[in-house]
């Protein structure tokens, strides 16, 4: 104990719960990119997906997505609605450098996926 503290234990995640966060989170941002398509003029939406492969847009975008909640809210939507928390080997909040790697490493070494309570 420390100072008469003791350090709340968390339990991981299951599999289950962190593979619908991912399917979730996979869901909005495929969503988002078959809209934002769809929206835009035939023409312009042509010339886009003539220039870069839509599944590297996918890609680049599930990527960007990560990095921005990650930062922002500390987990993703899909994470928050699974009620699931990044923390690091130490069960401590993830430093600058382990919030940049695991947003953009799905299952980044060190960083592990644990119940919220």
């Amino acid at each position: 104990m420390l100072g008469g503290f003791k350090k709340k234990e968390m339990l991981k995640a299951d599999n289950f719960k962190i593979t619908v966060a991912g399917l979730i989170d996979a869901a909005l941002i495929i969503s988002f990119f078959i809209i934002l398509f769809g929206l835009l003029p035939f023409d312009l939406s042509d010339k886009i997906q003539a220039a870069i492969d839509p599944n590297l847009c996918i890609v680049i975008g599930f990527i960007v997505y990560r990095f921005i909640t990650i930062f922002l809210f500390d987990s993703t939507l899909g994470m928050k609605i699974c009620k699931l928390v990044f923390l690091n080997g130490k069960e401590d909040a993830l430093t600058f450098k382990e919030k940049i790697l695991a947003s953009i490493f799905i299952l980044f070494s060190g960083v592990e996926y644990y119940k919220q309570s």
